[in-house]
């Protein structure tokens, strides 16, 4: 009678063949009355299988109506890998790029500039020493009641160009000339004043008055420079005679200090 009840019950959840098996057995057990053995083991066994069925069919309802599911989740698959940056980096880079400072690197120096920087070096040099510079205490004398420190003009002659080869101002006339010549002058105004023609007639006016200043100093200087050196040889000469063409020189010099001055802030070295 159970077993009958049962099958009833279980006949929904049970598929056709299997719900269709039960009901006769079941009926064979009500018809007969049998106790056999085999037809008890039978029906326990499907008792059984019905009831793991339900059981089953259960589970899954729960799962749908809950939105589970009773297997493991499958894991989502990589992203494909790509060898386009993110949007962001590309953008963090363009605003690197454009917020880095811009390094601009001045034209390499002519040896014009050169030539006239380490001139202007050297004249304000011997102007900030000039006593020292115009002062020889290695000359031997032959009279011992002589002071041992003699006035020279050496080293103006030699910073003016006029005494050494070497000297970055020697022959300076043909290198103030070539700063015209190889355009120089011209393009360093065109950078500093654009189209500002006033000015850059200004500027050159400027220039060549510098250079025809430094000129004439260099050669008056370099001329009492070398006056002074005979001073104590000539008739009535003595050592005032070289000290006092020695400080006459040295007004040149300083003319020539200011020539150059101009000279390099026209060129901007």
């Amino acid at each position: 009678v159970a077993l009958g009840a049962l099958s009833s019950h279980a006949t929904p959840f049970l598929p056709p063949t299997l719900s269709l098996y039960l009901s006769l057995s079941t009926k064979r057990i009500l018809q007969h009355r049998t106790t056999h053995k085999s037809d008890i083991r039978t029906a326990t066994w499907l008792l059984r299988l019905m009831w793991s069925f339900r059981f089953l069919v259960l589970l899954l309802a729960t799962c749908t109506a809950l939105n589970l599911s009773p297997l493991p989740p499958r894991k989502a698959p990589l992203p494909p890998l790509s060898c386009t940056p993110p949007l962001t980096a590309t953008v963090a880079l363009s605003l690197s790029l454009l917020l880095t400072p811009t390094i601009c690197f001045a034209a390499a120096p002519t040896a014009e500039d050169i030539k006239i920087s380490k001139g202007y070096e050297q004249i304000s040099g011997l102007l900030d020493n000039w006593n020292e510079a115009t002062t020889n205490c290695k000359t031997s004398n032959d009279n011992p009641y002589k002071g041992n420190c003699d006035r020279t003009p050496i080293k103006v002659m030699e910073v003016l160009g006029y005494k050494s080869t070497t000297s970055p101002l020697f022959n300076a006339e043909k290198t103030l000339l070539q700063v015209q010549l190889n355009g120089e002058l011209d393009k360093v105004l065109a950078e500093r004043w654009g189209d500002d023609s006033k000015k850059i007639r200004s500027e050159e006016l400027r220039y060549q008055a510098a250079v025809d200043s430094y000129l004439q100093s260099s050669d008056e200087g370099s001329g009492l420079a070398y006056i002074s050196s005979w001073g104590e040889a000539n008739p009535g000469g003595g050592k005032d005679r070289i000290e006092l063409f020695i400080e006459r020189s040295k007004q040149d010099v300083l003319n020539c200090q200011k020539s150059l001055g101009i000279v390099k802030d026209v060129l901007g070295i």
